[in-house]
Protein backbone atom coordinates (compact mmCIF):
# COMPACT_ATOMS: atom_id res chain seq x y z
CA UNK A 1 0.00 0.00 0.00
CA UNK A 2 1.31 3.58 -0.78
CA UNK A 3 1.47 6.41 1.76
CA UNK A 4 -0.73 8.20 0.30
CA UNK A 5 -3.14 6.05 0.33
CA UNK A 6 -3.20 6.04 4.55
CA UNK A 7 -3.51 9.26 4.50
CA UNK A 8 -5.96 10.86 1.53
CA UNK A 9 -9.11 9.56 0.52
CA UNK A 10 -8.58 8.37 -3.18
CA UNK A 11 -10.72 10.63 -5.57
CA UNK A 12 -13.55 8.23 -7.48
CA UNK A 13 -14.32 10.39 -10.35
CA UNK A 14 -11.75 8.75 -12.32
CA UNK A 15 -12.77 5.29 -11.98
CA UNK A 16 -16.54 6.93 -12.58
CA UNK A 17 -15.56 8.27 -15.78
CA UNK A 18 -13.37 5.21 -17.02
CA UNK A 19 -16.29 3.03 -16.57
CA UNK A 20 -18.37 5.40 -18.19
CA UNK A 21 -16.11 5.50 -21.16
CA UNK A 22 -16.34 2.20 -21.03
CA UNK A 23 -19.99 1.75 -21.36
CA UNK A 24 -20.29 4.03 -24.52
CA UNK A 25 -17.41 1.73 -25.71
CA UNK A 26 -19.39 -1.35 -25.45
CA UNK A 27 -22.69 0.19 -26.49
CA UNK A 28 -20.72 1.73 -29.77
CA UNK A 29 -19.59 -1.62 -30.47
CA UNK A 30 -22.97 -3.52 -29.93
CA UNK A 31 -24.68 -0.95 -32.31
CA UNK A 32 -21.62 -1.49 -34.81
CA UNK A 33 -22.70 -5.39 -34.78
CA UNK A 34 -26.52 -4.68 -35.12
CA UNK A 35 -25.56 -2.77 -38.50
CA UNK A 36 -23.12 -5.85 -39.96
CA UNK A 37 -25.59 -7.74 -39.63
CA UNK A 38 -28.53 -5.66 -41.32
CA UNK A 39 -27.07 -4.98 -43.88
CA UNK A 40 -28.14 -3.18 -46.22
CA UNK A 41 -30.48 -1.99 -43.71
CA UNK A 42 -29.55 -0.70 -40.26
CA UNK A 43 -26.92 2.57 -41.71
CA UNK A 44 -29.35 4.67 -40.09
CA UNK A 45 -27.34 3.31 -36.86
CA UNK A 46 -24.48 5.05 -37.42
CA UNK A 47 -25.32 8.34 -36.17
CA UNK A 48 -25.75 6.48 -32.70
CA UNK A 49 -22.00 5.57 -32.72
CA UNK A 50 -21.18 9.15 -34.01
CA UNK A 51 -22.82 10.14 -31.07
CA UNK A 52 -21.28 7.98 -28.60
CA UNK A 53 -17.96 9.03 -29.79
CA UNK A 54 -19.04 12.70 -28.69
CA UNK A 55 -19.78 11.36 -25.72
CA UNK A 56 -16.41 9.76 -25.86
CA UNK A 57 -14.55 13.32 -26.27
CA UNK A 58 -16.11 15.07 -23.38
CA UNK A 59 -15.84 12.12 -20.86
CA UNK A 60 -11.78 11.89 -22.28
CA UNK A 61 -11.81 16.23 -21.33
CA UNK A 62 -13.64 15.55 -18.46
CA UNK A 63 -10.70 13.61 -17.14
CA UNK A 64 -7.97 15.68 -17.42
CA UNK A 65 -9.38 18.55 -16.31
CA UNK A 66 -9.78 16.65 -13.59
CA UNK A 67 -6.44 15.12 -13.27
CA UNK A 68 -5.28 18.89 -13.78
CA UNK A 69 -7.36 20.22 -10.74
CA UNK A 70 -6.71 17.32 -8.24
CA UNK A 71 -4.10 17.13 -5.63
CA UNK A 72 -4.53 13.04 -4.78
CA UNK A 73 -5.76 10.61 -7.32
CA UNK A 74 -6.64 6.99 -7.38
CA UNK A 75 -4.17 6.07 -9.42
CA UNK A 76 -0.47 7.50 -10.65
CA UNK A 77 -1.47 10.38 -13.10
CA UNK A 78 0.61 9.31 -15.94
CA UNK A 79 -1.13 6.37 -15.69
CA UNK A 80 -4.58 8.54 -16.03
CA UNK A 81 -3.04 9.87 -18.89
CA UNK A 82 -2.36 6.79 -21.06
CA UNK A 83 -5.47 5.03 -20.00
CA UNK A 84 -7.80 7.66 -20.90
CA UNK A 85 -6.99 8.75 -24.64
CA UNK A 86 -6.42 4.69 -24.83
CA UNK A 87 -10.21 4.12 -24.21
CA UNK A 88 -10.95 6.93 -26.67
CA UNK A 89 -9.03 5.57 -29.39
CA UNK A 90 -11.34 2.70 -29.66
CA UNK A 91 -14.20 4.59 -29.74
CA UNK A 92 -12.78 6.84 -32.41
CA UNK A 93 -11.91 3.94 -34.70
CA UNK A 94 -15.31 1.93 -34.06
CA UNK A 95 -16.83 5.31 -35.18
CA UNK A 96 -14.33 5.64 -38.03
CA UNK A 97 -15.03 1.96 -39.33
CA UNK A 98 -18.98 2.30 -39.04
CA UNK A 99 -19.03 5.08 -41.54
CA UNK A 100 -17.01 3.25 -43.77
CA UNK A 101 -19.21 0.30 -43.48
CA UNK A 102 -22.18 3.00 -44.01
CA UNK A 103 -20.93 4.73 -46.58
CA UNK A 104 -19.29 2.78 -48.88
CA UNK A 105 -22.77 0.79 -49.85
CA UNK A 106 -22.28 -2.47 -49.60
CA UNK A 107 -25.38 -4.33 -50.60
CA UNK A 108 -25.32 -7.42 -48.38
CA UNK A 109 -23.41 -8.40 -45.35
CA UNK A 110 -21.02 -11.61 -45.22
CA UNK A 111 -19.27 -13.34 -42.75
CA UNK A 112 -16.21 -11.68 -42.01
CA UNK A 113 -17.94 -8.07 -41.32
CA UNK A 114 -20.06 -10.36 -38.66
CA UNK A 115 -17.53 -12.37 -37.09
CA UNK A 116 -14.96 -9.13 -37.20
CA UNK A 117 -17.81 -7.22 -35.25
CA UNK A 118 -18.68 -10.10 -32.57
CA UNK A 119 -14.66 -10.04 -31.63
CA UNK A 120 -14.91 -6.35 -31.24
CA UNK A 121 -18.44 -6.62 -29.18
CA UNK A 122 -16.56 -9.38 -27.02
CA UNK A 123 -13.39 -7.35 -26.85
CA UNK A 124 -15.03 -4.13 -25.91
CA UNK A 125 -17.24 -6.00 -23.10
CA UNK A 126 -13.70 -7.34 -21.88
CA UNK A 127 -12.65 -3.83 -21.50
CA UNK A 128 -16.03 -3.05 -19.20
CA UNK A 129 -15.18 -6.05 -17.55
CA UNK A 130 -11.47 -5.13 -17.06
CA UNK A 131 -12.36 -1.42 -16.10
CA UNK A 132 -15.08 -2.58 -13.68
CA UNK A 133 -12.16 -4.81 -12.11
CA UNK A 134 -9.39 -1.94 -12.07
CA UNK A 135 -12.08 0.25 -10.04
CA UNK A 136 -11.78 -1.50 -6.81
CA UNK A 137 -7.95 -2.29 -6.83
CA UNK A 138 -8.73 -4.83 -5.05
CA UNK A 139 -8.15 -7.79 -7.19
CA UNK A 140 -5.42 -6.97 -9.96
CA UNK A 141 -5.96 -10.75 -10.40
CA UNK A 142 -9.01 -9.98 -12.41
CA UNK A 143 -7.85 -7.13 -14.39
CA UNK A 144 -4.85 -9.26 -15.78
CA UNK A 145 -7.50 -12.14 -16.84
CA UNK A 146 -9.53 -10.16 -18.90
CA UNK A 147 -6.76 -8.36 -20.13
CA UNK A 148 -5.42 -12.13 -21.34
CA UNK A 149 -8.88 -12.36 -22.87
CA UNK A 150 -8.21 -9.00 -24.94
CA UNK A 151 -5.08 -10.31 -26.31
CA UNK A 152 -6.44 -13.51 -27.45
CA UNK A 153 -9.23 -11.89 -29.16
CA UNK A 154 -6.97 -9.95 -30.73
CA UNK A 155 -4.76 -13.01 -32.27
CA UNK A 156 -7.87 -14.43 -33.35
CA UNK A 157 -8.48 -11.18 -34.98
CA UNK A 158 -5.35 -11.16 -36.83
CA UNK A 159 -5.95 -14.28 -38.20
CA UNK A 160 -9.37 -13.37 -39.48
CA UNK A 161 -7.91 -10.80 -41.43
CA UNK A 162 -5.23 -12.30 -43.19
CA UNK A 163 -8.28 -15.34 -43.98
CA UNK A 164 -10.36 -12.48 -45.37
CA UNK A 165 -8.01 -10.69 -47.62
CA UNK A 166 -6.37 -14.28 -49.10
CA UNK A 167 -10.62 -15.07 -49.95
CA UNK A 168 -10.95 -11.14 -51.47
CA UNK A 169 -8.76 -11.83 -53.71
CA UNK A 170 -10.24 -14.68 -54.98
CA UNK A 171 -13.40 -12.79 -56.37
CA UNK A 172 -13.58 -10.69 -59.53
CA UNK A 173 -14.83 -7.20 -58.31
CA UNK A 174 -12.13 -4.90 -58.11
CA UNK A 175 -14.32 -2.22 -56.83
CA UNK A 176 -15.65 -4.72 -53.85
CA UNK A 177 -12.17 -5.87 -53.27
CA UNK A 178 -11.19 -2.12 -52.38
CA UNK A 179 -14.43 -1.11 -50.20
CA UNK A 180 -14.16 -4.46 -48.01
CA UNK A 181 -10.46 -4.87 -47.95
CA UNK A 182 -10.66 -1.04 -46.40
CA UNK A 183 -13.37 -1.98 -43.77
CA UNK A 184 -11.32 -4.79 -43.09
CA UNK A 185 -8.46 -3.43 -42.11
CA UNK A 186 -10.44 -0.53 -40.28
CA UNK A 187 -12.04 -3.14 -37.90
CA UNK A 188 -8.36 -4.52 -37.63
CA UNK A 189 -8.13 -1.09 -36.27
CA UNK A 190 -10.05 -1.28 -33.94
CA UNK A 191 -9.02 -4.43 -32.70
CA UNK A 192 -5.59 -2.76 -32.15
CA UNK A 193 -6.61 0.13 -29.96
CA UNK A 194 -8.42 -2.84 -27.70
CA UNK A 195 -5.22 -4.22 -27.44
CA UNK A 196 -3.41 -1.02 -26.67
CA UNK A 197 -6.24 -1.04 -23.77
CA UNK A 198 -5.05 -3.98 -22.87
CA UNK A 199 -1.56 -3.49 -22.11
CA UNK A 200 -2.43 -0.12 -20.65
CA UNK A 201 -4.34 -1.72 -18.14
CA UNK A 202 -2.48 -4.60 -17.48
CA UNK A 203 0.40 -2.40 -16.68
CA UNK A 204 -1.93 -0.94 -14.26
CA UNK A 205 -2.74 -3.96 -12.47
CA UNK A 206 0.65 -5.40 -12.18
CA UNK A 207 2.08 -1.48 -10.97
CA UNK A 208 -1.08 -2.12 -8.32
CA UNK A 209 -0.76 -5.76 -6.88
Amino acid sequence: MRIRDLILPEDRIFFVLFLEMADKIAEASATFNEITHELPGGTEKSHKVRQLEHHADEITRKIFEQLDESLITPLEPEEIARLAPALDDVLDRIDWVTHQLCNYGIPETNDVLKEYSYLIMLATTEISHAVTSLSTLKKPEDVKTHVLEISRLYNLSTELLSRAILELFKTKDLLMIIKLKDIYEGMAKVMEKCNDVGHALGDIAKAHA
